[in-house]
């Protein structure tokens, strides 16, 4: 899960945005006495979300509009004197954007970032005019980081035929890439993968070939460490030709021979 909040507020001179982290007691009313407090203060509270670290304790992240003359440092002093309330962090957004409450940003259990997707097509279009075998090599940059991907979902919860899918599945729709539907036999190892909106895709422009091939990558990677068993997955039907969706081809691969080749299903 992304804890995580970025996003843009919109910039207004007459206001402040202030993000507050606040850690408290779980006790019965103990979010209705912060909420009520920051009513109270006259704060418009755009966005909220909690964590429950422990039994005892728990996590509101909260992102709140005030006027500009509100004393945000007095106000946090009362917030900490609640009774309910162990510890309060916060940040003021000068110019209406709201960053993480945590930096730096940690997305499935490393250091994340936030990008344009246009940024990230752009670097894989250079590769792709500029660099023999970028396809292959965009393949092997995915098929690593969807092996971390599925390493960190092993290390923290148990992955089996039932979920493994749906695990990728919501990865994929909070970090912007796109929205999977996976068919995949796990006892055959073959299946299909269709994926809508895809972020590349949406923003490559029109193309003669699929430009996927680091989603295909990516997806073979995590379907690898889960079955452990090298998974070929390939894209046959692409977006940015012209199709209406990017399909992907998912096959064992076979073994020996190049893990390159592999990966892309392609028999040299």
């Amino acid at each position: 899960m992304v804890r995580d909040l970025c996003m843009f507020a919109g910039f207004n001179e007459d206001l402040q945005i202030v993000w507050f982290k606040v850690t408290y007691s779980k006790e019965p009313g103990s979010l209705s006495l912060i909420t009520d407090f920051l009513e109270k203060e006259n704060a418009f509270i755009m966005f909220g979300h909690l964590d429950n670290i422990t039994q005892e304790t728990g996590e509101y992240s909260i992102f709140a509009e005030f006027k500009k003359d509100v004393d945000i440092e007095n106000l946090v002093r009362k917030i900490g004197e609640l009774e309910v309330v162990n510890s309060v962090e916060y940040g003021v957004s000068e110019f209406g954007m709201i960053y993480s409450v945590d930096f730096p940003l940690n997305v499935i259990g490393a250091r994340g970032v936030m990008a344009r997707a246009l940024t990230i097509v752009d670097i894989i279009k250079t590769l792709n005019q500029s660099v023999p075998h970028a396809e292959g090599l965009l393949t092997l940059s995915g098929l690593r980081g969807g092996s971390h991907a599925a390493k960190y979902f092993k290390s923290i919860m148990p992955i089996n035929n039932s979920n493994f899918a749906s695990m990728i599945a919501e990865l994929f729709r909070a970090v912007g890439w796109g929205i999977l539907e996976i068919e995949c036999n796990p006892e055959t190892y073959e299946g299909k993968i269709i994926v809508k909106d895809s972020f590349i895709a949406d923003v490559y422009g029109a193309s003669d070939q699929p430009v996927c091939a680091f989603m295909s990558g990516y997806l073979a990677g995590y379907l690898t460490e889960y079955f452990g068993k090298n998974i070929s997955v390939r894209e046959v039907s692409c977006k940015a030709t012209g199709k209406n969706v990017c399909e992907h081809i998912i096959s064992l691969a076979p073994s020996g021979g190049n893990q390159e080749h592999q990966l892309r299903g392609d028999p040299r």
